[in-house]
């Protein structure tokens, strides 16, 4: 069970989680966290960790996101302005 300072929730099954390469991704709502040498992608809107087998749809596809489109509604009008435009 991971729960080193700094992670947002705790971690019960790390192993589906941990990546080998640190992900990246233009979405404001994904978050990368350092792990005993692995990293671990985060969803803002989910308050969720996501599987390292959907991380490449976030570092790809995040324009066409449900996720990110109703992250950027709640952020207000730029933000459901944005979500209207991808």
């Amino acid at each position: 069970m991971a729960n080193p300072e700094g992670l947002p929730k705790r971690v019960y099954y790390a192993d589906i989680y941990q990546l080998t390469y640190r992900p990246s991704s233009g979405c404001e709502f994904f978050e990368v966290y350092e792990v005993g040498g692995a990293y671990m992608a985060y969803c803002k809107v989910l308050e969720s960790y996501i599987v390292r087998s959907k991380v490449p749809k976030c570092e790809k596809h995040y324009m066409t996101c449900p996720f990110r489109k109703v992250g950027l509604k709640l952020r207000g009008p730029e933000g459901a302005e944005a979500a209207a435009r991808g």
